[in-house]
């Protein structure tokens, strides 16, 4: 059963990333304005959540796959559960931090004459 496990796991993880790698036109997240360090933290942060995001969505389907694979099991139940609520606090960190960078970007440019 762990065998079997672990190559749905890396099919998921292939079929999920291999399209992005492949279609997604890359643009150079880091090529705005970085002469400010309001700038520079939100290209980072937005670099960060291109990066970052795919791999949570791989996360988020993993946590299903536990779901299915625990049948029943109190205890794999929990570490499902466990392994989706750790996975949705990560996402909205990640999210949340890049929210606030451009919110304090848009506040602070105008004022700095940067808009």
């Amino acid at each position: 059963m762990e065998k079997i496990k672990k190559v749905v796991f890396s099919v998921a993880v292939v079929g999920l990333t291999l399209p992005t790698v492949v279609f997604a036109q890359f643009k150079n997240p880091l090529k705005s304005d970085l002469s400010s360090v309001a700038g520079f933290t939100e290209a980072f942060l937005k670099a960060a959540v291109f990066i970052l995001f795919p791999i949570a969505v791989v996360f988020v389907v993993y946590s299903g796959f536990l779901f299915v694979a625990a049948q029943g099991n109190s205890e794999e139940l929990a570490k499902a559960k466990r392994n989706f609520f750790w996975t949705i606090i990560g996402v909205a960190l990640l999210l949340g931090a890049w929210a606030l960078a451009v919110l304090i970007k848009g506040t602070i440019d105008p004022i700095l004459g940067g808009a």
